[in-house]
């Protein structure tokens, strides 16, 4: 195979096909200031960083499209609010082209925001703006790209024929590219605006058709993300009085709450590693992951700073993060058992906005059992939720510790009285976060009986560190 590989072409895309000696492909995007203002860089997953722009303007999540073969953002090169949509060529790694697809004198030279390649199909982008046609506020449109990437006409999508009164915003791609969520201030409860989640087609004959309205409540539903399968979407809402994160099947049916705490869960993203989403429930932002269901929430980050905006890898395997655990923001990894945490990014500058390259664990010739080295430690010693739970008869326990200890793990029921104690003994720094290395608890108490159904409190003890959270056992 030529250095070059072998190209085949998928509609209007270019997907290169690369020989194991060429596997090598840039694992994410990123904004970062580190040379004076906002600039795209790329990284590899040896480490090198390179500045992809040279732009001197304000610039926003640079996204990918499908193949890897290109970049879109969208940056004021004209100034002030003067968005427009730039793209990147990559074909040729060592020449990247950059154009504006959308500015004069032959684009629409409107505000154009938040570019999202669609993942399947044509290449087409969808668009945040209030310059599309039939424009009322906010809208979410589409614009379509030819065979030589030339941008087509713009097409409002959220208000086709008018429907789409008031801000139609974070409208979120379906995953075989025919429909968009999005949520929408169009229903009134007494005239004030409430934000719900709709989705609608996306296809070229029925574009804006079809729009469903899947959640009706006065509280806000907002920030939907799709399902691997394309059959429900997540979403974040506060109809129980905080932030919390919700699933709603693409029928309006089946609302499931995923989250339940007094502090606040946001930003929830669905892969086929699970949902990830931001929780304030340990007293400051950290990144959680969950099963479908809501069972199986881990900490992720677990650390005394902020730490934000998780990105889900193509297959579900690991999580990009934002984090000012460093002073500054900083690009993270952490696999999707909470192993395997390190700084991607590591400068005085800010970086952030970081998203995965589709195509880098298709192409990359990693080792699947690879984990990074550890480069953040660990700032607090914490117990977290056991999973599954409910359960029956059998759950882990996971926890972390920011310092080697002797652990304990006991089991008390509603009246208090100790049923079981599980000496772990000493444990090194770490995170005890995946079915190998937390706790096991197979439901039975020091006599070797099966407990009853009903709750229970299970207490980690790490030398002087004690912390008790509450589970179920239900058969």
């Amino acid at each position: 195979m030529s250095r070059k590989g072998i190209i085949t072409l998928l509609g209007s895309f270019v997907l290169l096909l690369i020989g194991p000696a060429y596997a090598q492909v840039p694992m994410a995007s990123f904004i970062s200031d580190r040379s004076g203002d906002d600039e795209v860089h790329l990284l590899y997953d040896d480490g090198e960083i390179k500045q992809l722009t040279k732009n001197k303007a304000k610039v926003f999540v640079p996204e990918w499209s499908p193949d890897g073969q290109f970049i879109v953002f969208d940056a004021n090169v004209r100034g002030a609010e003067n968005f427009d949509i730039f793209i990147v060529d990559l074909t040729d790694p060592a020449k990247p082209k950059q154009s504006n697809l959308t500015g004069p004198p032959d684009g629409p030279g409107t505000k154009l925001s938040e570019p999202q390649w669609a993942p399947a199909g044509e290449p087409r982008l969808l668009l945040y703006s209030t310059g599309f046609p039939n424009a009322d506020n906010w809208d979410i449109g589409l614009l379509t790209l030819d065979a030589r990437g030339k941008p087509g006409a713009l097409v409002n999508i959220t208000n086709a024929d008018g429907e789409g009164v008031g801000q139609d915003q974070a409208g979120s791609w379906s995953p075989d590219g025919t429909k968009i969520a999005f949520q929408s201030e169009r229903n009134k409860i007494q005239e004030r605006a409430q934000m719900d989640i709709y989705i609608g087609d996306a296809e070229k004959r029925t574009i804006g058709k079809n729009q469903i309205n899947l959640t009706n409540h006065e509280a806000e539903d907002i920030l939907p993300s799709w399902s691997p399968d394309g059959t429900a979407v997540v979403f974040q809402s506060k109809r129980d009085g905080n932030w919390e994160i919700y699933t709603v099947g693409i029928d309006g049916e089946n609302l499931t709450r995923i989250t339940e705490n007094e502090a606040d869960d946001r930003r929830a993203k669905w892969s086929p590693g699970g949902i990830a989403f931001e929780s304030k429930r340990d007293g400051n932002w950290e990144v959680y992951r969950s099963d479908p269901d809501g069972n199986n929430q881990i900490n992720l980050s677990n650390h005394e700073k902020t730490d934000s905006k998780p990105i889900w890898s193509a297959k579900g395997r690991r999580i990009l993060f934002e984090t000012r655990r460093d002073g500054k923001r900083e690009v993270y990894l952490v696999f999707a058992d909470g192993a395997g945490l390190k700084n991607l990014t590591n400068d005085p500058g800010n970086d952030r906005d970081a998203r995965w390259n589709p195509q880098y664990e298709l192409r990359s010739v990693e080792p699947q059992s690879k984990r990074f080295t550890t480069l953040g430690d660990i700032k607090r010693t914490s117990l977290m939720q056991n999973f599954p739970n409910p359960f029956n008869p059998e759950t882990w326990i996971p926890y972390y510790l920011s310092d080697a200890a002797s652990v304990t793990v006991r089991i008390y029921n509603v009246k208090g009285e100790l049923i079981r104690s599980i000496d772990v003994g000493k444990q090194a720094t770490g995170a005890y976060t995946s079915r190998q290395r937390a706790v096991y608890w197979d439901g039975k108490d020091d006599t070797g009986q099966s407990v009853a159904s009903g709750v229970y409190f299970y207490q980690l003890v790490a030398d002087d560190f004690s912390e008790t959270r509450r589970m179920v056992v239900m058969k």
